[in-house]
């Protein structure tokens, strides 16, 4: 019975070590099989093969490409964002040698995309690639600017381009990344109170390039362009003859009739000042929301602060300013006080380059107390019979629509009355009368088969376009030009 026993526990024995050594060898199996299919993962990878025959180094590729660009997209970013940080702080140097760090990263981002196989291709690599292409472009033009303006020996980074790669910067979520140096540099350079969300949105309103309007192209407006050369022009290319008693009032209201070149005018500040333009509307500092049009309005002065020598240009002021009353909305009145403060309060910094301009056809509405700080209140008046010559002669400019100087003269004299706008429209209805006379031929006549323009189409369309200005308006804004204007 004894001996049966330790049969039984030597079978059992056996058994039990057969088990266990089958068990290893599986273990050990599986282990090898892992650390081999890695290896031939990575072996893949690195040689660029299309791994179609299995999906799991498929997947890891994919991944092993995003990651990948995800860091050159990151550290692209991260130099944008100091070369933005160096850029609004005056270092031209430190910001070109940081956009030099962000091209050459963003060249090598683009090659990774180039050379990655077809299978390894996402729709979130695709992404990564379509935005360095975007930034690399930007950051090319940012280059040329600071190259240029350091050749001709401008520190000031001050421009049109330069919102429009901030812009994208910011607009770059997708990545899940937040705002790094730039964003905190951008926000420590604005003033105590100013939230840096509206900050954002008030940026938005930067013009971005320039209107191509030159001084040369607005006929007239003499006292205007003297006044605006004065306050904006002059004062930063020499800053430092207009200091003390020279220093340039802060504020200019342009009123008149309409169509007549108030905007044309703010145009050519933008085009021909190397200030950060603010195009500024209704619009602009209204919100939805109660007590965030006053957060607007600081927001804007704050940006203006930090971007300066800064223009502030309100079209159609009246709509925003006009004259306080006892039943008018409260929001209203709290960003007519917010403006008030902000231009001439106890924030207020006398040595801050910001202008204030403003333009409307209704100056009798504006309130007293932004009257008062809008010091300049230049009058832009019809177009005298000079101007009127001028402009004629600019409008008929060409082969097509080229008249004697004594037509143009007798046109001119004709004309009293018109506006700029007015003789636009005017110059528009005579071109199309040899058009009209053409009848059914006009499919099939060539262009310079039509004939030129005649003394006698500008009598036609003198029936049909009249003076949009009658004499009663004029009168009226002689008189308020007489009370308060400053010519």
């Amino acid at each position: 019975m004894l001996a049966s026993w330790k049969d039984i526990s030597a079978d059992i024995s056996v058994s039990f070590l057969s088990f266990l050594m089958w068990a290893l060898e599986k273990l050990s199996s599986l282990v090898f099989s892992s650390a081999e299919e890695t290896n031939r993962n990575a072996t893949w990878m690195n040689e660029g093969q299309d791994p179609t025959n299995s999906l799991v180094p498929y997947q890891t590729g994919k991944q092993r490409a995003e990651q990948k660009l995800k860091g050159y997209f990151s550290l692209a970013k991260a130099e944008i964002d100091k070369a933005l940080w160096a850029e609004e702080n005056g270092l031209s140097g430190e910001a070109i040698k940081h956009y030099k760090a962000a091209q050459l990263v963003l060249a090598e981002g683009l090659s990774v995309c180039r050379s990655l196989p077809a299978g390894h291709a996402s729709e979130i690599t695709n992404m990564y690639k379509e935005k360095m292409l975007k930034w690399r472009n930007e950051v090319n033009q940012r280059l040329q600017v600071l190259s240029k303006r350091a050749s001709v020996g401008m520190a000031s980074s001050k421009g049109f381009a330069k919102p429009m790669l901030g812009s994208l910067i910011r607009s770059s979520s997708f990545s899940g990344a937040t705002s790094s140096t730039g964003a905190k540099g951008n926000e420590a350079l604005l003033p105590k109170g100013v939230d840096s969300r509206l900050a954002a949105v008030i940026e938005n309103e930067i013009l971005d390039r320039s209107p191509a309007v030159k001084w040369d192209s607005i006929a007239g407006l003499e006292k205007a362009k003297q006044t605006l050369m004065e306050m904006v022009i002059l004062p930063i290319r020499r800053s430092d003859l207009f200091t003390g008693l020279r220093k340039p009032a802060r504020g200019l209201l342009l009123f008149g009739p309409p169509g007549n070149g108030k905007t044309l005018l703010a145009k050519a500040v933008a085009s021909e000042s190397s200030a950060t333009f603010f195009c500024i509307s209704a619009s602009s500092l209204t919100s939805k929301w109660v007590g965030e049009g006053e957060k607007l309005m600081r927001a804007l002065f704050g940006v203006a602060k930090a971007r300066q020598p800064s223009v502030i240009f309100i079209d159609e002021i009246d709509s925003i300013m006009s004259a306080r009353s006892s039943n008018e909305h409260e929001a209203s009145r709290r960003l007519k006080s917010e403006f008030l403060i902000q231009v001439d309060g106890v924030m207020s910094n006398d040595e801050d380059r910001v202008v204030i301009m403003g333009a409307t056809n209704r100056p009798e509405e504006i309130d007293d107390a932004v009257r008062r700080r809008l010091v300049k209140r230049i009058y832009v008046p019809l177009p005298s019979l000079s101007t009127r010559k001028d402009l004629l002669s600019k409008l008929l400019r060409g082969s097509a629509y080229s008249l004697p100087q004594v037509d143009i003269e007798q046109i001119a004299h004709l004309t009293d009355g018109y506006s700029g706008s007015d003789l636009h429209a005017l110059c528009q209805e005579a071109a199309m009368i040899p058009i009209r006379e053409l009848g059914s031929h006009v499919n099939t006549v060539k262009a310079d088969q039509v004939r030129s323009l005649k003394y006698t189409d500008f009598q036609q369309a003198m029936r049909s376009i009249r003076p949009s200005i009658s004499k009663d308006q004029l009168q009226h804004f002689e008189l308020w030009n007489q009370s308060y204007g400053s010519n």
